[in-house]
């Protein structure tokens, strides 16, 4: 195709030709927001809504101070937390997610920030290290 040819095409997608789009975009669909409550080591919280699905360290990303992580596929334990409230609201921990904490000397009981999605509702943890900003 011509850059000319591209250009038409560009144009007639963006609405911008006059003529129909050969491709109509679809809307959008709502992900549902959930709140998410992250408190450092000296008991500071902050309070923010993230999409459901998401993970701790993801959802962290638009607070003041978010998580810290070094990986994001569960291999190096910086984005470890502890879940303080709404434990049920979290998805399961894996075979790797154990192995990776048990591997750096942390507690298993406590999550992966990476690795945890809010699945619904609440969640309050507790951070070890953060990202200064």
């Amino acid at each position: 195709m011509t850059p000319f040819g591209i250009r038409k095409r560009l144009k007639s997608l963006l609405g911008m030709s006059g003529a129909e789009p050969s491709v109509k975009l679809q809307p959008r669909r709502d992900i549902p927001k959930v709140g998410l409550t992250l408190v450092d080591v000296d008991g500071n919280e902050e309070t923010l809504q993230c999409e459901q699905g998401s993970t701790i360290t993801f959802g962290s990303g638009n607070a003041a101070r978010p998580l810290g992580t070094g990986c994001s596929d569960a291999t190096c334990g910086t984005c470890r937390c502890e879940i303080l409230e709404g434990e049920e609201h979290v998805s399961e921990q894996s075979g790797r997610e154990r192995a990776t904490l048990k591997e750096n000397g942390f507690d298993t009981t406590w999550r992966l920030g990476c690795q945890a999605e809010i699945t619904g509702g609440a969640v309050k943890v507790r951070g070890h290290e953060w990202v200064e900003m």
